[in-house]
């Protein structure tokens, strides 16, 4: 009995091989590709580790994403819902409210990262969705939730600000932020035959002002590791907890509602 449940374990265990392949799938179907991993790279993910990586753009020109990779035991909704969830919070500096619902798991967003002086406060309008043709292509193996950059947006956002309805946001912060040129990114998990979930997350911003694209994504990039890691702990610890009877929905990649903890 024991042999045999070795070898079913054995069996199911991620390998090389499969998490090539849903990179390659995802890529077919994504919103925002991101980058296949080497031999090396992979080995890293399978030690445990957290595989940064920069996705040069196709035009030299455009600024390249910033992408980071890691295999969790940490389930796919759990991750999910702590990465999704509208109470959760990635990041001290970032202020986020939702400025229109569009579907149930899609909407606008207004951004505003809190910078230390003198640099000035950056700002930025997205529209976010769940790829659900992608899930569907995949048999819904992969997830992906992406943003990307809405031109003139902040037209769209000033009225909650001058409402008051973005936390400590005042108009004269909103007037003095700079727009961001370039933002967008994505959330993407993956399930796993053995149970595992490859979780990833990527970035492109270029902030403007006098702040360089490559100094930008050298910050990024020292980032990546702690956003993956402390979304696992969320999941862990917070998403079971918090996720609960009583919870508005939160919704999958795949468009249905993720079942309460």
């Amino acid at each position: 009995m024991v042999t045999l449940l070795l070898t079913a374990q054995l069996a199911l265990a991620t390998t090389p091989v499969e998490i090539s392949a849903c990179i390659n799938d995802f890529n077919q179907h994504a919103v925002l590709p991101i980058p296949t991993l080497s031999s090396g790279q992979t080995e890293e993910l399978m030690k445990g580790n957290v595989v940064r990586t920069i996705f040069q753009a196709e035009k030299p020109e455009d600024p390249s994403a910033v992408v980071a990779f890691v295999l969790s035991p940490r389930s796919r909704n759990s991750l999910w819902i702590a990465a999704q969830d509208p109470h959760t919070k990635v990041d001290p500096g970032l202020t986020e409210r939702v400025v229109k619902n569009i579907g149930p798991d899609h909407a606008i967003w207004y951004g505003h990262w809190d910078l230390p002086r003198p640099v000035r406060d950056r700002q930025w309008v997205v529209e976010s969705t769940n790829s659900h043709a992608l899930s569907k292509a995949m048999d819904g193996k992969g997830w992906e939730h992406s943003w990307l950059l809405v031109e003139n947006g902040l037209e769209q956002a000033k009225p909650m600000i001058a409402a008051g309805e973005v936390g400590n946001i005042t108009l004269d912060d909103f007037a003095s932020a700079i727009f961001t040129p370039v933002n967008k990114g994505a959330w993407f998990m993956f399930e796993l035959d053995d149970g595992q979930t490859l979780l990833g997350y990527q970035a492109t911003s270029v902030v403007g002002g006098a702040v360089p694209t490559w100094l930008v994504e050298k910050l990024v990039m020292s980032r990546m590791e702690s956003i993956l890691r402390d979304l696992e702990t969320r999941a862990q610890t917070w998403s079971p907890a918090h996720y609960s009877e009583g919870h508005e929905d939160v919704y999958g990649g795949d468009g249905k509602v993720i079942p309460r903890f």
